[in-house]
């Protein structure tokens, strides 16, 4: 009988979430749709460039690993600079607002996606951020 052995890594976790997506979605799913989208265009790019990897997506949320907890607080605070940047030339009602939280942990590799305490503990500071800020254990 094979046994399976569980493959774990320790590596930098960056959460982020939009603050109030369900109440926008409610109010006007389709521009706030289309306001996800140009942020995630944002986002996206950033965690590419700081050597990033998104392995889980959720409506509004956003979960990455970093090989480096420099680059990961380097791309939070970009990404928090940009948002607000693209916040400042669009609408009132086009704007969305993050939290993020990041945490080094330990995680459970399955396939491409990574579980475990590790992104737990970076969810939960991302719930903690203020508004526009970040989290970081």
């Amino acid at each position: 009988m094979s046994e399976t052995k569980t493959k774990r890594k320790v590596t930098v976790i960056l959460a982020a979430d939009v603050v109030g997506y369900s109440t926008m979605m409610e109010a006007n799913e389709e521009q706030t749709l289309k306001n996800l989208t140009a942020c995630r265009t944002i986002v996206d790019s950033l965690i590419e460039a700081h050597h990033g990897r998104i392995f889980n997506t959720a409506g509004d949320s956003v979960l990455a690993e970093f090989p480096s907890a420099v680059e990961a607080v380097f791309c939070a605070r970009e990404f928090q600079d940009s948002i607000r940047e693209r916040n400042n030339s669009v609408e009132e009602a086009e704007r969305l607002e993050f939290r993020v939280g990041i945490n080094m942990g330990d995680v459970v590799v399955e396939g491409d996606n990574l579980l475990g305490e590790g992104v737990n503990v970076a969810s939960r500071l991302e719930a903690l951020a203020q508004v526009g800020g970040i989290c970081v254990s």
